[in-house]
């Protein structure tokens, strides 16, 4: 488990250093954690002290979100590609990007899809802004999350529809991937393994023993769309699984 510590002092110690918010599984920070824990690379997660100010890691690393991923004297990354392969060269074994230039420019097609603009969690969050703002009487974020969170994601009124179909196109595709596979690369782990773990707890967090948070949080990160849950196989949630157990900590560090 990674140690915590004040804005202050990861500011003062060398090494990986991720800001994330607490008690929140945002699946960009919790990816990043997984990429370092399965490569055996410590970090510690910062966070504003009790006597810090509020916006003391907005002083660090700047207006960049989350998750904030800063190696030694670095520039802070915060992109989900500049973090992975940062991640790499700090730890070339195991490899969580295939070698070839082929199956790496797929891997890296796939991951977009995944964590880029437009890719799964893109899109969710694009649903679960919508639930905040226009369905008041279905359980999710607080408005004012969604307000938050929606200039930072282009959420207009009338997006939701679009997204839906897209989540569902991409659900199918990361489902069909894993048909007759253990991982999405067929043979072994890499870090779509991790991204599609993660980002598959936008829909369908593990239960709290396992992930640990506020009722809020689970509130706004549990499904209730049928259709949605209904294309969430059993194989995607059985990849979810076998990926935690075998590669991942449990229970999760928010």
């Amino acid at each position: 488990m990674a140690e915590v510590v004040s804005i202050a002092e990861a500011r003062a110690r060398p090494g990986v250093r991720i800001v994330s918010l607490p008690g929140v599984p945002s699946p960009w920070t919790e990816a990043a954690k997984g990429l370092l824990y399965v490569k055996g690379v410590p970090y510690v997660l910062a966070r504003p002290g009790a006597d810090e100010a509020p916006d003391a890691a907005r002083a660090w690393v700047g207006d960049v979100g989350v998750p904030a991923f800063v190696v030694d004297e670095e520039k802070p990354r915060t992109g989900w590609a500049e973090i992975l392969l940062r991640t790499e060269r700090l730890a070339p074994e195991p490899a969580l990007i295939p070698a070839g230039v082929g199956e790496r420019a797929l891997f890296f097609g796939l991951a977009h899809e995944l964590c880029g603009e437009e890719g799964l969690g893109w899109t969710v969050r694009l649903l679960m802004i919508h639930t905040a703002l226009e369905q008041p009487d279905v359980p999710g974020f607080p408005p004012e999350v969604g307000a938050y969170l929606a200039p930072r994601y282009g959420y207009r009124p009338g997006c939701a529809p679009a997204a839906k179909r897209r989540v569902l196109e991409l659900l199918g595709l990361f489902s069909a991937r894993l048909d007759g596979h253990r991982y999405l690369m067929q043979d072994r782990l890499t870090a779509l393994d991790v991204y599609l773990a993660t980002f598959v707890t936008l829909l369908h967090p593990l239960p709290p023993e396992e992930m640990p948070m506020s009722e809020l949080a689970r509130a706004g990160y549990t499904c209730r769309d049928a259709e949605l849950l209904a294309a969430l196989e059993p194989r995607l949630l059985e990849h979810q699984r076998f990926v935690y157990e075998r590669h991942l900590e449990l229970p999760v560090q928010l």
